[in-house]
């Protein structure tokens, strides 16, 4: 729970910092006579109740004397409002305004402004509208890294502000624990989505950092309790442990603070979160709340030292260093540099015979399981030449390292400042899996699976790329030598094999194969101007020809990193994009071997088919690539798509692709050449097939987007169902526009496409749907920001509209016939995603159980999950499994199937559950007391039957945990009688019994509600589950009976720490069934199996019952095994219950106690093992997943 303090404690310790002898007060020694190089100024809220962004007079007087080489950091973001609305809306001027006022005490400020996530960005503000926010104060102040990390998202931002010093911002909203980022749509688009993947950036880049001098910036939600910052601030420590000297900065602290542990130096700008508790591991050497910030200041000389200025009050400009520190010393670039170059070093044509790695040779059992893949060409010796530093290019430098998690890479820059990258052929795949998995078998096989792919295979890449004619890096391979002018970069280099090729960016008009452009961009420079700009635009069939060319050599890895862009200028307005993919490291990556043959199944990663003679999958093939094709190939039709397959397989002629293979290096061409040049020829015929259904895979739905400006969408429907979308620029005043104007254009077939999305953006757009056809493709309109305004007069044969319009109320005018549909009032509103495609799913299911009345209860089933527009997280989902009884011969099958959105907002569950012929179950009669006798063999009290459920029920979700359904219900019984059974034997004057060998039907309906708060379905450690279900059935037989059943269960968790974690549950439920002569099968039931541990299934059978489950599950430890991580704990319980039958006058309450083990596999499903004991049996309870 959230640590709320007292204002008086909080008062306490402010006035304690005050009046207490301040360690290093006096502490305040003389910076050096050295330059001070850099100057990192660190800056809070100042006051406790701050309700303005007006800053401390004192930091405006510094600012105006920090100069060029000077960072201003404010640790959570001061400027108000937190959020801007869209440009459209009325109230965005005022604001504008409010925001423009409070950034002029920056005028004059040279340096850089970052400004971090803060504690007003928090609390449930729109994502969109804190990137509105962003965008308007980095066009302000002409900073488009202003607020970082950008995006609201987690980061960690890596910002070098030197050579020397590297920042690393944190956002530590979506660090807290269960909190499920990738569940959330504003946040597909960051690079790391929750804590553990956050935490694994936040290490790499420390550890490609040693040699620098880091700076960890972190903003401190406030919504983070007390717990989660301490377990936070432990894992974290943790990763200092090899980075001395590093500085941590926040701004959680009640005053200005500097304390020091393990060489790590912990530095509080003040006044944060108040409900949060400063970090007691050691005494500060510095505290106080007077009102100030913190300076650090990097010297030319190697040292970092650290002031703290406050003043008097926080209206007074003037103010004074009382606090002086030096924190660290390292050698700078600069002296590195100018130690190496007095040695006499020259590697200039001399070469080493090496290896690209040793470690994947394998015996023939691995190689069966992991395949054969190119482990001889990892293994066998290549002579290469040694890379010379000091004369390549004339003389490189390095300026960073680089590489993510797989690689160890090196930026390296000339004289001119042209960049080039040096990165190992071999990869180091564990750095990108969390910790835990870093000693198993998952690390063992990616790390083996780096041999699939050909250490080589760029040598074959450029010429066929140049053939086929597309822009292309330059690769070379080299032998690093143990060379010393690399310095500190030389671990992990030295005698290895590299690869030395341009870094795409900014002015390579001297590089042909990136078409002489005089600039070179990122991806998502071109997605900003192509929004900004309608002038700019991608050249689709240049990338379409790059896109066929990745579907030939196999390279399924083409995210929107992989890909720089050549910028060149249009004869008129605007700019062009072209395509020029990069890091070609999956080029010919096979897929051989029992393991990942299986993984590469449509269900489980498709990605990685492998390069065989053909494509099994193209669209499993194409899944890392499924949002950026969607954004940049909307325009080509298949015709294009035809055209371009046959110029691209005509470039491939058999002397091109031999050639390309011929650059093999001789010894690793003896090992595969001629297969690769096989493999590569055989795959040709398949282009223009492959091409083919993936362009049918794409055009199922298409968006259209527009941009920011003001554009004209004309959407013609014609006789026979094709449709023709047009877009055209338009002066946002009128609904003019000209031919020439046309940015857009393309034919859709009804027999290709299902529907096209038109997003208007920002601009005050206009569409128009005209024209008639017996049939249509559907049609939705998204006006976004800007006043829009739509007509539609087309028509469409059939029953169903196929214009479909969304837009807030009061930012679109319409004007429509019959074909459309108007859903402004539709919640929530569309917006353009760019990354929100997710593909439909199926696969397969598996169920096991054990328990003394079934004996083993093994199942298997599928799953199918089908997506469609705005529906979240899934269209329809569909979930049959079967499961068979061993000890009973018995057989179940249980489909759910669920529908979202169908009509009006409301969500469509189906579920039916059917008991084959024969199926086996218990009755001991109508009673709280009802006898069993164990000598007496458990068939006695069986019977057989057939049963069908079957519901299909309406309903929508209530707020963000909450589910309400309601529909109709249907019930038939069949139960079978058999002589010298314990049913047989009552008496048929109760009508519970009589005919109840006779086939029993009924119908009505069920209302379902839950509530469910749980962190984590599987494994709970808080919130809350409480489920309620009512059925009214009415008897369709004349020997069935009306009846009524309601039933309840509402379970709670709460996790403390002993220290081991020790999660406390506890489930109250029950139930009661209405009218007098309801069937025996109807009754309310206690048993070992779902409410009463410790008894029979079905063991008590009343009209009314009630139970309570008490549990404590404590973890133990986390452990490692080969083949998975895993959390082991034990549980205990108690469970207590009763029936009650009318006439029956029982006071007794039945429990049952035990214990066990449970292990959860990866932290993900959970295994118990119990042993349950009452005072009727000791029965063992083995299943997935816990009790409740």
């Amino acid at each position: 729970m959230r640590i709320h303090l007292p204002r008086w404690v909080v008062r306490l310790s402010i006035v304690t910092c005050t009046l207490l002898p301040v360690r290093g007060w006096a502490q305040t020694p003389s910076l050096p006579s050295s330059e001070v190089t850099h100057t990192v100024l660190l800056a809070g809220r100042w006051a406790p109740n701050q309700t303005s962004a007006a800053p401390l007079p004192l930091l405006q007087t510094q600012l105006q004397q920090a100069g060029k080489k000077s960072t201003l950091v404010f640790i959570g973001n001061p400027f108000q409002p937190a959020t801007l609305p869209g440009v459209a809306a009325p109230d965005r001027p005022v604001l504008e305004e409010k925001l423009r006022a409070q950034l002029q005490y920056l005028q004059g400020f040279e340096g850089k402004v970052v400004v971090m996530p803060g504690e007003h960005d928090a609390k449930g503000k729109v994502v969109q509208e804190v990137r509105n926010q962003e965008r308007y104060l980095s066009q302000v102040l002409g900073n488009d890294k202003l607020i970082l990390p950008e995006n609201a998202c987690p980061g960690p931002t890596e910002l070098a502000v030197t050579d020397d010093v590297h920042l690393l911002l944190l956002d530590t909203q979506w660090l807290m624990p269960n909190r499920r980022m990738d569940d959330k749509e504003e946040m597909r688009g960051c690079e790391t989505v929750g804590g553990t993947a956050t935490m694994a950036a936040v290490d790499d880049v420390l550890r490609s950092n040693e040699e620098k001098n880091l700076l960890v910036i972190m903003s401190v939600s406030p919504e983070m309790k007390g717990l989660e910052y301490k377990l936070m601030h432990r894992q974290l420590a943790q990763m200092y442990t090899e980075h001395a000297g590093l500085i941590h900065a926040e701004g959680n602290s009640p005053a200005l603070q500097h304390r020091t542990k393990d060489s790590i130096h912990y530095v509080s700008t003040g006044l944060g979160a108040s409900n949060m508790k400063p970090v007691k591991d050691t005494h500060p050497a510095y505290a106080s709340n007077t009102p100030g910030f913190a300076k650090i200041l990097y010297l030319a000389n190697g040292e970092t030292w650290l002031e703290i200025w406050t003043a008097s009050d926080v209206n007074s400009a003037q103010g004074q260093v009382a606090y002086r520190a030096k924190l660290s010393q390292k050698p700078t670039t600069k002296q590195l540099q100018e130690k190496i170059q007095n040695m006499n070093l020259s590697f200039t044509g001399k070469t080493a015979t090496l290896p690209a790695s040793q470690v994947y040779k394998a015996s023939k059992f691995r190689e069966w399981l992991l395949g054969t893949n190119y482990r001889p060409e990892w293994s066998t010796p290549v002579t290469l030449p040694l890379f010379d530093i000091g004369a390549q290019k004339g003389g490189l430098k390095v300026v960073q390292r680089g590489g993510g998690f797989q690689t160890v890479s090196l930026r390296l820059e000339d004289s001119t400042g042209r960049q080039y990258v040096l990165r190992s052929v071999e990869k180091y795949p564990d750095a990108a899996l969390p910790a835990v998995f870093r000693k198993t078998i998952a690390a063992d096989v990616v790390k083996d699976q780096i041999s699939a792919s050909h250490p080589y295979g760029s040598l074959v890449v450029t010429p066929l790329a140049d053939a086929a004619g597309v822009y292309h890096t330059n690769p070379q391979y080299f032998a690093i030598p143990n060379d010393p002018r690399f310095g500190r970069y030389l671990k992990g280099f030295a005698n290895t094999i590299g690869l030395f090729e341009e870094r795409p960016d900014e002015d390579m008009s001297d590089v042909a194969s990136m078409g002489n452009a005089k600039n070179v961009v990122g991806t998502d420079k071109v997605l900003e101007n192509t929004r900004e700009d309608q002038n700019d635009q991608v050249d689709q069939m240049s990338l379409l020809r790059a896109r066929l060319f990745d579907f030939f050599i196999a390279d399924w890895d083409r995210h929107d990193d992989q890909w720089r862009w050549a910028e060149f200028k249009k004869d008129g307005k605007g700019k062009v994009y072209k395509a020029i993919p990069r890091d070609r490291d999956q080029a010919f990556f096979v897929n051989q071997g029992v393991i990942p043959n299986i993984a590469s199944r449509k269900w489980i990663l498709p990605k990685v088919q492998g390069f065989d003679e053909s494509l099994r999958d193209i669209e499993g093939f194409n899944f890392n690539n499924r949002n950026f094709d969607r954004s940049f190939l909307t325009g080509l039709e298949r015709a294009d798509w035809i055209a371009m397959a046959d110029s691209v397989k005509a470039s491939f002629t058999d002397e091109a692709i031999d050639n390309a293979v011929r650059q093999l290096p001789d010894n690793i061409y003896k090992i595969s050449g001629q297969r690769l040049a096989s493999t590569l020829k055989a795959r040709r015929a398949y282009i223009r097939r492959d091409a083919e259904d993936y362009y049918e895979f794409l055009a199922k739905q298409v968006d259209v987007a527009g941009t920011d400006e003001a554009e004209f969408f004309e959407v013609q429907r014609q006789q026979d169902g094709t449709t023709v979308v047009s877009v055209f620029k338009k002066d946002s005043a009128t609904t003019a526009y000209s031919p020439k104007d046309r940015i857009y254009q393309r034919r859709f077939l009804p027999a290709e496409t299902d529907e096209v999305r038109l997003y208007g953006l920002g601009g005050n757009d206009h569409f128009v749907v005209k024209g008639q056809g017996q049939e249509g493709i559907r049609v939705r309109i998204i006006g976004g920001n800007g006043q829009d305004q739509v007509i539609d007069s087309s028509n469409v044969e059939g029953l169903r509209r196929l214009t479909y319009i969304y837009d807030q109320p009061d930012g679109i005018t319409i004007q429509a016939g019959t074909e459309a549909r108007n859903l402004t009032r539709h919640r929530p509103t569309p917006t353009y995603d760019r990354l929100s495609y997710k593909y439909d799913y199926l696969g397969p299911l598996a169920s096991f159980q054990f328990n003394r009345d079934d004996g083993f209860l093994l199942g298997g089933g599928v799953l199918l999950e089908k997506q469609g527009f705005q529906k979240q997280p899934f269209a329809m989902r569909h979930r049959l499994v079967g499961s068979y009884a061993f000890a009973t011969r018995s057989f179940l099958v249980d489909y759910a199937g669920h529908f979202t959105r169908v009509r009006l907002g409301l969500d469509l569950k189906l579920n039916v559950n059917f008991k084959s012929p024969g199926f086996s179950d218990n009755f001991f009669g109508f009673s709280n007391e009802s006898e069993y006798n164990p000598d007496i063999d458990i068939e006695y009290y069986r019977y057989r039957s057939s049963q069908l459920y079957v519901n299909a029920l309406a309903g929508r979700k209530l707020g963000e945990h909450a589910t309400f359904f309601a529909g109709p219900a249907y019930q038939a019984v069949n139960v079978e009688r058999t002589p010298e059974r314990f049913l047989s034997t009552l008496t048929t004057s109760d009508k519970r019994y009589t005919d109840y060998n006779d086939p029993k039907a009924y119908a009505g309906a069920r209302l379902e509600y839950e509530l469910d708060s749980r962190d984590v379905a599987a494994l709970p450690a808080k919130g809350m589950h409480w489920v309620i279900g009512a059925d009214l059935m009415k008897g369709t037989k004349a020997t069935s009976q009306d009846f009524g059943r309601i039933n309840s269960e509402l379970s709670l968790y709460q996790t403390v720490r002993i220290p081991f974690k020790l999660t406390l549950a506890t489930r109250f439920g029950g139930g009661h069934t209405f009218g007098d002569d309801f069937e025996f099968f109807q009754g309310q039931h206690l048993d070992g199996l779902n409410t009463l541990r410790g008894y029979r299934r079905t063991r008590f059978t009343g009209q009314t019952s009630f139970y309570n489950n008490t549990e404590a599950r404590l973890r133990l430890f986390t452990f490692t095994t080969y083949l998975f991580p895993a959390t082991v704990g034990v549980f205990g319980f108690h469970d207590v219950g009763r029936v009650w039958v009318d006439g029956e006058n029982s006071k007794d309450w039945h429990t049952g106690y035990g214990g066990g083990v449970w292990f959860a596999p990866v932290n993900q499903v959970v295994i118990s093992l119990g042993y349950t004991v009452s005072e009727e049996d000791k029965l063992p309870l083995i299943k997935a997943g816990f009790f409740f």
